[in-house]
């Protein structure tokens, strides 16, 4: 009878069904507490059903009843990232990597877990070395993707969401981050499609109204964009990138009092997620709140620790600004965060990633030459902001 119960419970499971695996295996548990496959299955139901103080109980229970038991440590490792445990699930997902690394979940868990912690630069060199053996796993490229974005590394990026959208063609998230770093680049004409895409897919999620009213507004319709940003804030009346956009519109109409009331709106805000910095920085170089500007992009620094991606583009402020000892000082941490220097020729357009070595360092200001076609890449100017 239990073997009929554990069948059915992990044909429930293998149907996206936890509750029903639940109630089959809870009995059997009670009436053979030392059935390890009956607390195995249902520490994963109930990792699926979001118990996870069950699941870590259960499956506990069923690590000190066998060794080196790659699902069970895998399974735990993701009970315990669910209850905010970061140091004791990375542990566990560790020992599920270093019992099989033939599996894709245990690499991509690892991943997640070290891009939670912000340690980007070290969750970069994992999910390399595991797209290595997965080349088309989808979460890992998706991982690999969002990694990259964090680090300021955008056409690399944009690489990785390309690949997302062609492994998972109707995937909305997909489809939405890819068209959402090409209207960072102002690669419109590229965004285009994928923005009429994802309002397909969803009309009504507020991403899609976010990129339409973004693409509309890099396109020069303001009132189309208003229109969008305004729906936005109907559904998330606190939404940063809205109420940035909507300071600029204001201000292009010469409504100074209405965009300062958007941009304060937006400032209120701050520090609900890191991505948030990026919304309210975007607004201030368009309102020609240049020492602002500067104030919100070291503060974002502050706020996503690790991330290139803030000091890149204050690099290339300061660059522009004249203050080269600024700007050098902030290379140098995007050099660092990263482990990798970045440099695009703009004679061939080829792009190299050199290997950072925080001894020997680089200076930012002295000339390059390029691998691919053999010309001079006068510096910073070397250095791309994307």
């Amino acid at each position: 009878m239990s073997e009929k119960v554990l069948e059915s419970a992990k044909t429930a499971l293998e149907d996206d069904r936890p509750n029903d695996a639940i109630v089959a295996l809870e009995p059997l548990v009670e009436y053979d507490d030392e059935n390890v496959d009956a607390l195995v299955c249902l520490g994963i139901a109930y990792v699926q059903a979001e118990m996870p103080e069950k699941a870590v109980e259960v499956l506990t229970r069923a690590d000190e009843m066998v060794e080196q038991h790659y699902v069970v440590e895998l399974f735990l490792g993701r009970a315990l990232w669910a209850l905010g445990k970061l140091t004791a699930a990375e542990d566990r997902v560790r020992e599920a990597l270093r019992l099989d690394s033939s599996q894709p979940e245990a690499w991509i868990d690892l991943g997640r877990i070290m891009f939670q912690r912000r340690e980007y630069r070290e969750a970069l060199y994992h999910i390399e070395q595991a797209l290595e053996q997965f080349h088309d796993e989808a979460g890992l490229v998706f991982l690999h993707a969002l990694t990259l974005y964090r680090l300021g590394d955008f056409t690399l990026a944009t690489e990785q969401w390309a690949r997302v959208h062609r492994l998972e063609p109707y995937l909305m998230s997909g489809v939405s981050n890819y068209a959402y770093i090409l209207l960072l680049q102002s690669r419109v004409f590229e965004a285009a499609p994928f923005v009429g895409y994802a309002n397909i897919i969803d009309p009504d999620d507020y991403r899609s109204l976010i990129l339409l009213g973004e693409l509309r507004f890099q396109s020069g319709d303001h009132e189309g964009a208003l229109e969008c940003f305004g729906k936005v804030l109907d559904k998330d009346p606190i939404n940063i990138e809205a109420l940035s956009r909507l300071a600029v519109i204001a201000r292009n109409a010469r409504d100074e009092k209405l965009s300062r009331e958007y941009l304060s709106r937006a400032e209120m805000e701050l520090g609900r997620d890191p991505e948030s910095w990026r919304g309210l920085c975007s607004a201030y170089p368009l309102l020609g709140m240049c020492e602002e500007y500067i104030d919100c992009l070291i503060r974002w620094t502050k706020s996503d620790k690790n991330a290139a991606a803030p000091w890149v583009v204050l690099a290339k402020e300061y660059d522009r600004l004249g203050k080269l000892e600024y700007a050098r000082n902030a290379w140098r941490t995007v050099f660092e965060l990263r482990g990798y220097v970045k440099i695009r020729c703009p004679h061939c357009d080829s792009e190299a990633r050199l290997p950072y070595d925080s001894v020997k360092g680089f200076d930012v200001y002295s000339p390059r030459v390029c691998y691919s076609c053999g010309e001079k890449i006068n510096m910073p100017a070397g250095l791309p902001a994307d």
